[in-house]
């Protein structure tokens, strides 16, 4: 009895010991920009010549963050970020690959109605990060190191 307790307080204070010696690691964001993979899925970009307004996108969308919208007597796709949880089942399951997923993650917006993209809005990439930001990539990635960047 005694010795399950002394050891369900040894067990996490040596876990704890073990981990300070373990390089640490984080990006200090404004200033630094972790560098996206290829297959990274951000923000959608729409291609409005591809796109034949079927409508599969919206029906394929877990969340309901794309609806179809008429623009000129067309149908096309609205994003809404603030649903979104970025699966990219709508790119995937895109029939004319007018859909297609960028590396854009910075979708932050002040007001809730912000995160609306409609067509027009959503033909836009995303920029790139400012020539400010340094971007950092990742050299290796260990489970008995951790993560090391450069």
């Amino acid at each position: 009895m005694v010795f399950s307790w002394i050891v369900s307080i040894l067990r996490p204070l040596g876990m704890a010991f073990r981990h300070i010696f373990k390089y640490r690691f984080t990006v200090k964001y404004p200033y630094y920009v972790l560098e996206t993979s290829e297959r990274y899925r951000g923000r959608p970009v729409l291609d409005l010549a591809k796109c034949v307004g079927c409508g599969v996108c919206a029906t394929i969308c877990p969340n309901k963050a794309i609806t179809m919208v008429n623009v000129e007597n067309r149908k096309y796709p609205q994003f809404d970020a603030g649903r979104c949880c970025f699966c990219g089942f709508c790119a995937y399951f895109c029939l004319t690959s007018a859909l297609k997923l960028t590396g854009g993650y910075e979708l932050s917006e002040y007001d809730k109605s912000n995160l609306i993209y409609p067509p027009e809005k959503l033909i836009k990439v995303p920029p790139p990060p400012p020539e400010r930001k340094k971007v950092v990539k990742l050299k290796k990635l260990s489970l008995s190191t951790g993560v090391t960047h450069g």
